[in-house]
């Protein structure tokens, strides 16, 4: 898609303008893959999630979760301050998370559905971070041509 751009004035303006829409659905993935790799971090203490997935290494259950909360932080702040490197950034963290997640789904057939879940939030959320009119106004300041 062609994009002309525009002025952070007339982004301002223009009726996509602003946190919304779509980007309630990605935040909300987001916050629910937070709390997911929490709970897994924290909580999990007898390891029945980890152990649920098909997982024997529970340090790297453990360290493969707290890197994925990492990976989330930078787009839960970026996207509510509407700072515009969210984008860029969001789509790098977000497709090395999607690595982490199909590789380890991979590994044990028993994670293999959760895998795939994760494959198709991950690539809707990639999508519409990369194409979104809303993301390109609010971010890119820059409207379709």
């Amino acid at each position: 898609m062609n994009w002309n751009e525009i002025s952070a004035a007339e982004a301002e303006k223009h009726p996509a303008y602003g946190f919304g829409g779509g980007l309630y659905i990605v935040y909300a993935i987001t916050l629910i893959w937070v709390v997911h790799s929490a709970y897994i971090v924290f909580l999990d203490t007898n390891y029945e999630l980890t152990k649920s997935y098909g997982y024997e290494n529970f340090t790297m259950a453990d360290f493969t979760s707290f890197i994925q909360i990492m990976l989330a932080l930078p787009f839960l702040y970026l996207s509510v301050t509407k700072n515009p490197v969210m984008p860029s950034v969001s789509v790098s963290l977000f497709s090395l998370n999607w690595a982490i997640w199909f590789t380890f789904g991979m590994i044990r057939p028993e994670a293999f559905a959760a895998s795939v879940v994760v494959s198709a939030a991950s690539l809707f959320m990639i999508l519409y971070l990369m194409r979104s009119v809303r993301v390109n106004v609010t971010y890119r300041h820059r409207v379709p041509a």
